[in-house]
């Protein structure tokens, strides 16, 4: 077993962090709760940043004050071990190496800050989990120097995870799952917490205490067995007349995207997703081009556009053009029953196509966005779907590849004449489309 001094006194799982620190740019640790990750490799950069001079930034998705980092562990470890640092409000300098350990909130305001990331040598990222693709493509390039590198300490919330599926399978990546039975320090009182929550909650114990994912969390809409299911699903290349539904959701600012997916006909009851087109254009008559260039090459029977906010006056240019263009409005009036609003019902015909097999999907960026979809009930016990602000604000995206899928869907499930029906009982009413206007009261 390596010997290590006591300020290195780490549960063994994680020794290799130490003795291969030299052959990987990024090291990625998961598992659950009272595993040792933050206090290991807090330990680890105290004994690196006095034995040569380095610049450490921990850093999370936000950080409100000072408080949210993780200062105060290493400032009780300096204080246990009498370490030759100054620690100020924000930064930790060692007195002799010069090294110096700065604390970061990536995102300010709503927006992406990396001001100081340039010349780090080490970048220190806990509650990982939090930390959302738009982010994660920003930080990344931006730790550039020669030799330098990335640990992420984290308990996935979702299968795709941002940071798990950027560094999961890497050759430059070591990846180490821990859990509290493989420390060595834990005390009598955690394993006694541990074994109480596996025995009240076997879901909630296989999340908080080792470490996986919120598969079956009853806040998201569509669980991970359902999206595995949608993913592997075979369909039938059934030979009958085709149909298909163009969906495009449109950009409603600067970072959002528009994206433009055709859904296609395989069988009696199966449908593919089957392209998807993606674009940042601030200018809406470009948008305009784009959408009836794409009706023209992949000449669906329905189109469905977002007709809400930004969008309005895009989908009645468009409806100029293709004049049975619909318009999606997700506050408007439901057709479901239970259903708090059009957001909501297509999201509720997106999950009963999930689960009875009726939709196969193919696009990475969709399944990702739809996993992380919630739910909520209004006392008045109608079912609604979670704002995209609030997405946004979780996610550092709006779900603009899932909200496509789900207004597909929504024209498939609601408002066509030419598709066999397959989930009738529920139904408010049934209109096609020339009956339709999203505006109606």
């Amino acid at each position: 077993m390596l010997e290590v001094p006591e300020l290195l006194n780490i549960p063994p799982k994680l020794y290799p962090m130490i003795e291969k620190f030299n052959n990987y740019s990024y090291f990625l640790l998961e598992g659950g709760r009272a595993s040792g990750k933050t206090q290991s490799v807090a330990r680890f950069l105290l004994y690196i940043a006095e034995a040569r001079k380095v610049r450490i930034c921990c850093g999370r998705e936000i950080q409100n004050t000072i408080s949210d980092s993780v200062k105060t562990v290493f400032e009780d470890l300096i204080k246990t071990y009498n370490l030759n640092f100054d620690f100020t409000k924000n930064i930790i300098v060692h007195k002799s190496t010069g090294s110096e350990i700065i604390f970061k909130g990536f995102r300010e305001q709503g927006k992406i800050n990396i001001k100081g990331l340039e010349g780090v040598d080490i970048l220190w990222i806990d509650e990982a989990q939090a930390i959302t693709k738009p982010t994660l493509d920003v930080i990344i390039p931006t730790i550039r120097k020669k030799n330098s590198v990335g640990i992420f300490t984290m308990n996935r919330t979702t299968r795709f995870d941002s940071i798990y599926t950027f560094l999961a399978g890497r050759q430059d990546c070591l990846h180490i799952n821990i859990n509290y039975f493989d420390n060595p320090f834990v005390d009598e009182k955690i394993l006694k917490e541990a074994s109480i929550a596996k025995e009240k909650n076997l879901n909630d114990y296989n999340h908080i205490w080792l470490g996986l994912p919120l598969a079956n969390n009853n806040e998201f809409l569509i669980q991970s067995e359902t999206i595995d299911k949608a993913i592997n699903l075979e369909v039938k290349q059934e030979y009958f007349e085709k149909k298909s539904v163009m969906s495009v959701d449109l950009s409603a600012s600067g970072a959002d995207l528009t994206i433009a997916k055709l859904i296609e006909k395989c069988s009696g009851t199966q449908w593919l997703e089957a392209k998807t087109e993606k674009w940042t254009e601030a200018d809406t008559d470009i948008t305009k081009g784009k959408i009836i260039s794409l009706y023209s090459r992949w000449q669906p029977d329905i189109l469905i556009i977002d007709a809400d906010g930004l969008g309005y006056p895009i989908w009645v240019s468009v409806k100029k053009v293709i004049a049975d263009c619909l318009g999606f409005r997700g506050a408007g009036k439901p057709k479901l029953k239970g259903a708090g609003n059009q957001r909501a019902d297509g999201y509720t015909a997106l999950k009963d196509f999930l689960e009875n097999g009726w939709l196969k999907l193919t696009d990475k960026e969709t399944i990702r966005q739809v996993e992380y979809i919630k739910k909520s009930y209004k006392p008045s016990g109608l079912i609604y779907i979670q704002d995209k602000k609030e997405i946004r604000r979780e996610q550092g995206e709006s779900p603009d590849f899932a909200d496509s899928l789900m207004m597909g869907i929504y024209a498939i499930n609601f408002y066509s004449n030419l598709f066999v029906k397959t989930n009738s009982t529920n139904y408010i009413e049934n209109k096609t489309i020339s009956d339709f206007n999203p505006f109606e009261d």
